[in-house]
């Protein structure tokens, strides 16, 4: 595993030992993170701060899960909100799912518990050059 992953990232779990677990891997890479507990803590801070390169985003959480508040950010007009890198957090992937987070506009999704190596071959992808 490398380190340098130059990239900032907004992880979205109401669960405070998956961002506990996440944020020693991204930290231990170099990324920068934030936090959000549900989908409308997400989709303020990505309203109000515009300065992520990717959001990990947990499906199941409550007051907002992480397909509706997709689809809400996607809604959004600028095409900030239209491009962002969204990649669901799910410990389960049945087919249904999978379709429904591609519907709401998600790019891609890791399974939770997550492979770190899995997890940094996609950060990668979305980090600054």
């Amino acid at each position: 595993m490398e380190t340098g992953l130059n990239i900032h990232v907004l992880v979205v779990d109401d669960n405070n030992i998956n961002r506990l677990l996440i944020n020693k891997v991204l930290a231990k890479w170099g990324a920068t993170t934030d936090f959000a507990e549900n989908g409308l803590q997400a989709v303020e801070k990505i309203g109000n701060n515009r300065n992520y390169d990717v959001v990990l985003m947990d499906i199941y959480m409550p007051e907002m899960g992480g397909v509706e508040a997709t689809q809400v950010i996607r809604s959004k007009p600028d095409s900030y909100f239209q491009e962002l890198p969204i990649i669901a957090l799910t410990a389960s992937m049945l087919r249904t799912e999978v379709d429904d987070m591609e519907k709401a506009g998600m790019n891609d999704y890791i399974l939770k518990p997550f492979d770190p190596k899995n997890l940094f071959d996609k950060l990668s992808r979305y980090q600054k050059v």
